[in-house]
């Protein structure tokens, strides 16, 4: 009897594991980010976000030269700022806890670390050779300055497939 109820157990765990290979599959985005020159919205490129809808930008700093990184996370269709990671402070850097969207802030591994919540309506950024624009979509890099010196449009759009 014991056979039985263990080849039994055993037949119902086989079944199980085989139907669970055609259930829901976790959550992927279907959400890229469309790249277009700005303003005439030309568009240029997309890439997917990772599936938990965050990114970065860095860039080398105009005025310090030194290296900072803005995080974003996508939200209910909305572009969220969430940091600002940076080495110097200078001209053109949150400053303190008065401005817009500033939730607090670190100091980390030689690096000042803004924490926001801040929605970015439009996000346009302005590219320049000399100042290293990069798009981070978690282990993938894009360079911005493949189309260099002019604005470019970030918008989030569904994936064509």
């Amino acid at each position: 009897m014991q056979a039985v109820v263990t080849g039994l157990m055993f037949s119902l765990l086989i079944m199980l594991t085989s139907c669970a290979q055609y259930g829901p599959k976790p959550e992927q985005t279907d959400i890229c980010l469309a790249i277009s020159r700005f303003p005439d919205r030309h568009p240029l490129a997309e890439y997917p976000l990772p599936p938990e809808g965050v990114f970065s930008l860095s860039f080398i700093h105009s005025v310090s030269l030194t290296p900072v990184r803005d995080d974003y996370q996508l939200t209910g269709g909305e572009i969220i700022q969430t940091a600002e990671i940076f080495t110097t402070h200078g001209a053109g850097l949150p400053s303190g806890f008065a401005d817009e969207g500033v939730t607090g802030w670190e100091q980390a591994d030689g690096r000042f670390i803004i924490r926001l919540h801040r929605p970015i309506r439009q996000m346009v950024v302005r590219t320049d050779g000399n100042y290293r624009n990069r798009l981070h979509l978690g282990h993938r890099e894009v360079n911005l300055n493949l189309w260099p010196d002019q604005a470019l449009e970030l918008t989030p759009i569904p994936c064509r497939k």
